[in-house]
C-alpha cells in the first residue's frame, strides 16, 4: 500500500504502528464506543496474487478461532472485515514491549522473571488449547510486556508471516528458530509443538542462546541443551528437567499439555513462590498508574541537546525511554540525571534542564509528597530494610498489584531516604483509593 487510508469500514485509521512482508498494522479507533483499537491489514497484492483466495479464507477463519479466546494473557480480537478489497482484523491495542526487543538489549531477567513470562505464556496456551487452536509460531516478538506490568501473547491463530519466517520447509508455519522438531519436519503439529516453542523461549531467556539455522537440521537438540547447560551453571538442576521435557524431540516425552508444564514449573522448589515471581522490562512493566508527561517538541529537543553533552547519541534513546513513564517534568529531569555517573555533571545538567522545563529551583530535589511518583534523592544511599520488614511490604503490596510488587519496592527503595517516604509511594500504585488505604494501614505504623 503507498498511502495510509483513512479508515476501514467503521473504523478510523489514526497512524502506522508496524508493517512486515505480509501485511500492516495501523492503530485505529472505533467512534462507536470511543475505544482505540489495533487494525492488522494483509497487503493488497497477496490477496490479487495466485494464493489471494486461500489467504483471505484463513485470515478469515484463524480471526474467528482467535475470537473465541478471551484470556487476559491473550492480545483479544474484536471484529474481522473486508473493504476496498482488503481483509482486516481489528484487535486490542495494548501499550509495551516486545519480548525480542528486551531480550537485544543489554539488560538481563532473573530465574523468576522468566518463569513468570513463560507462565504467562502457558495460561494463555491452555485457553487456546481448549477450543484446539494451536499457536504455531510462539516466539518472542509475539510475546508483548505490558506497561502494566502484565504478558499477552499476539497474533493468536492470525499470525501471518514476514518471508524471512518462511523458509527451509516450504509449507511449514512457524518461525525455524523455536519450531518443534515435527514443524521442521513439515508435519501437522499439536498442542505439543507451542510448549516446544514456549521452552525454547524460556530457555533464550535465561541464557541468551537459540538454536542457528545451520544447527537445526545437524545438531540433535539434546546436544544443544547440554553444551548450554554446561556454560549456565546458575540454571537449577530442577529447572534444567522442566526445560528438557518441555524441549523433548519425541511427543511421548514432552509435556502433554500446558497445564502439565505449568505444575512443572511450580513445583520448582527453587523458586520462592509465585506471588514472587516479577516482570523486568526496559521500557515496559511500569506502575499501574500510567500516563504520563507530554512535553512540547522544542522542550524535548533543547533536552536531548543538553543530555548529549554528557551521554553523546545514548541521549535520544533515554530521553525516549523515560518520556514513557515519567508524569511530572522534575521526575523526567531527575530520571534522564540518573544516567550521568559524574555527579558535577550531573549537577550541571538538572541546573540546565531545570531552567529549560522551568522548574522552581527551591524545590529540592527529592519529593516525599503521595503525589510524587518518584522520588529521587541525589547522591543519597539506598534505604536499608530488616529482612522481615522488606518481607511484610513485599506480601502486602502483592496483594493489591500482584508480581510486579517485588520489582517495584527493589526499584523505588534505591530513592528514598525514610521507611514511611517507601510505602507512601509505594501506595501510588494502588489505584482504588480503598485498597491505597488499606495498604498504608498494613506498613505504616
Amino acid at each position: 500500500m503507498n498511502k495510509t487510508p483513512s479508515s476501514f469500514g467503521k473504523y478510523q485509521v489514526e497512524k502506522v504502528l508496524g508493517q512486515g512482508a505480509m501485511g500492516v498494522v495501523y492503530q485505529g479507533f472505533d467512534p462507536v464506543i470511543e475505544r482505540t483499537v489495533a487494525i492488522k491489514v494483509l497487503h493488497e497484492h497477496h490477496l490479487a496474487g495466485e494464493h489471494g483466495e486461500e489467504l483471505s479464507l484463513r485470515f478469515k477463519r484463524e480471526a474467528q478461532a482467535a475470537a473465541r479466546c478471551l484470556h487476559r494473557n491473550i492480545v483479544a480480537v474484536f471484529d474481522y472485515g473486508h473493504a476496498d478489497n482488503q481483509d482486516y482484523i481489528v484487535m486490542e491495542y495494548i501499550e509495551g514491549e516486545e519480548l525480542s526487543q528486551f531480550l537485544r538489549s543489554e539488560e538481563k531477567l532473573s530465574t523468576d522473571e522468566a518463569v513468570f513470562i513463560t507462565l504467562s505464556v502457558l495460561r494463555a496456551l491452555t485457553a487456546a488449547h481448549q477450543f484446539n487452536i494451536v499457536h504455531r509460531d510462539i516466539k518472542p516478538a509475539n510475546i508483548i510486556l505490558l506497561n502494566d506490568g502484565e504478558v499477552k501473547v499476539a497474533d493468536f491463530g492470525v499470525a501471518l508471516l514476514d518471508k524471512s519466517d518462511l523458509t527451509l520447509a516450504g509449507n511449514m508455519v512457524g518461525t525455524p528458530n523455536y519450531m518443534s522438531p515435527e514443524g521442521l519436519r513439515g508435519e501437522t503439529v499439536t498442542e505439543q509443538a507451542d510448549l516446544y516453542s514456549t521452552g525454547m523461549v524460556l530457555l533464550e531467556m535465561l541464557t541468551g542462546a537459540r538454536l542457528s539455522p545451520q544447527q537445526l537440521y545437524t545438531m540433535p537438540i539434546a546436544d544443544f541443551i547440554d553444551s548450554i547447560f554446561e556454560q549456565h551453571s546458575h540454571i537449577s538442576l530442577p529447572l534444567q528437567k522442566v526445560i528438557r521435557q518441555a524441549l523433548a524431540p519425541l511427543l511421548t516425552d514432552r509435556y502433554l499439555s500446558a497445564k502439565a508444564f505449568i505444575e512443572g514449573l511450580e513445583s520448582l522448589a527453587s523458586l520462592e513462590a509465585q506471588a514472587d515471581a516479577t516482570i523486568s522490562a526496559k521500557a515496559g512493566i511500569q506502575e499501574k498508574s500510567q500516563q504520563l508527561l507530554e512535553l512540547p517538541p522544542q522542550t524535548l529537543a533543547d533536552l536531548k541537546q543538553e543530555l548529549a553533552t554528557h551521554l553523546g547519541p545514548m541521549a535520544s534513546f533515554v530521553i525516549k525511554k523515560a518520556s514513557t513513564h515519567t508524569r511530572s517534568a522534575r521526575e523526567f529531569m531527575l530520571q534522564l540525571s540518573e544516567h550521568i555517573s559524574n555527579p558535577e555533571q550531573r549537577e550541571i545538567f538538572i541546573t540546565q534542564a531545570s531552567k529549560t522545563l522551568a522548574i522552581d529551583d527551591t524545590v529540592p530535589y527529592a519529593t516525599s509528597s503521595a503525589n510524587a511518583s518518584v522520588a529521587t534523592v541525589i547522591n543519597q544511599p539506598a534505604l536499608i530494610l530488616s529482612t522481615a520488614r522488606r518481607e511484610l511490604i513485599t506480601t502486602a503490596l502483592i496483594f493489591y498489584i500482584g508480581p510486579v510488587a517485588k520489582h517495584q519496592i527493589k526499584r523505588y527503595i534505591k530513592r528514598v531516604s525514610s521507611d514511611s517516604e517507601l510505602c507512601e509511594l509505594l501506595a501510588e500504585l494502588i489505584l482504588d483509593p480503598s485498597d491505597k488505604h488499606s495498604f498504608k494501614e498494613k506498613v505504616l505504623d
